[in-house]
């Protein structure tokens, strides 16, 4: 690309930003917003509902899943980028977004709320302990996390909680680290309910998804208010392993996120991402000690009867699990 071809080029963006900021598309027409949001959880089959939803010909989703915009100090930060990436929704009945995050933040319902007014809330939910270890593993797999075991995972968290220079310096969103507590949706569902009200906010069991997937899209379909009649391909989205060795892939993601943003060495990040790809190769699929999930489950008793109370449903076997 040549000097006046780049120049261009950020002319170009410089100006879709600002007609962002405002609001505009390029040729001054509103650009569409979001109307509905997947909030979470996260390891709660959120993934595979925004795969799905997509399909969906009046359904809009950008291909960027999990921008984050509603959550303090996380994902996409700037108005005008945030918008941009509805640009392309002109047109579409529903427009959505999904951010696991938006369920655990206490800031993320309101604020929504302030900027786009009555919008719907979609959220899965999952078994809390199962859902606890479910990330522990993601986060071992992706090298963010070195603690060896749930266990000690869990035994670190509270320290976590209370420790800034953990915020700052831990290799991926804090707040992924807090798995016993973000399993605690009773206050997180609440929020939602209170703020867009019980008719505006849809909540789905993950246990039931995995039975019943379509039926469940086609619910959300009459619930966002769409065509219930489209049938989604279904697929499956984040299939779980674990690496081999735990601490080899954490010192793999600690020495990739030196090189990653460096265009001399992305050789070096190609190489980093292969060694890390092998390490989870040579490793099995995550296996939960009864036990302890357990002792966990006994943790979340009393919020989970909460939650009943809260949703007029059975969650007797998240209890017995």
């Amino acid at each position: 690309m040549s000097k006046l071809s780049r120049l261009l080029s950020r002319l170009s963006d410089r100006r879709r930003r600002k007609n962002a900021a405002a609001g505009k598309n390029q040729d001054g027409t509103p650009l569409p917003r979001p109307n509905f949001f997947i909030a979470g959880v996260g390891k709660a089959g959120t993934t595979s509902l925004h795969e799905y939803l997509r399909q969906h010909p009046q359904i809009f989703m950008p291909d960027y899943k999990e921008p984050h915009y509603f959550v303090n100090g996380y994902g996409v930060e700037k108005w005008e980028d945030y918008l941009l990436l509805f640009k392309d929704a002109g047109g579409k009945k529903a427009i959505g977004e999904s951010s696991t995050f938006y369920s655990f933040c206490e800031e993320s319902p309101g604020w929504i709320k302030s900027i786009l007014g009555d919008v719907k809330i979609i959220i899965i939910l999952r078994n809390p302990a199962s859902r606890a270890f479910s990330h522990y593993s993601w986060l071992v797999r992706c090298g963010y996390e070195d603690a060896p075991t749930f266990a000690e995972a869990l035994e670190r968290e509270p320290a976590r909680l209370q420790d800034p220079s953990f915020r700052t310096q831990c290799p991926q969103f804090y707040q992924d680290y807090f798995y016993f507590t973000t399993g605690l949706y009773f206050e997180q569902v609440s929020r939602y309910i209170e703020i867009f009200g019980r008719d505006r906010v849809k909540v789905y069991l993950f246990e039931e998804f995995i039975k019943q997937p379509v039926q469940i899209c086609q619910d959300a379909f009459r619930f966002l208010e769409v065509d219930p009649a489209f049938v989604p391909k279904i697929e499956v989205h984040n299939e779980g392993r674990v690496p081999e060795s735990i601490a080899l892939q954490y010192h793999l993601r600690a020495e990739l996120i030196k090189v990653q943003d460096k265009p001399d060495q992305a050789a070096a990040a190609r190489t980093l991402e292969r060694l890390m790809e092998w390490n989870v190769c040579r490793g099995g699929k995550p296996q939960p000690d009864a036990q302890m999930l357990a002792i966990l489950t006994d943790r979340y008793r009393q919020n989970i009867e909460q939650l009943e109370t809260l949703l007029g449903r059975d969650l007797s076997n998240w209890i017995k699990a």
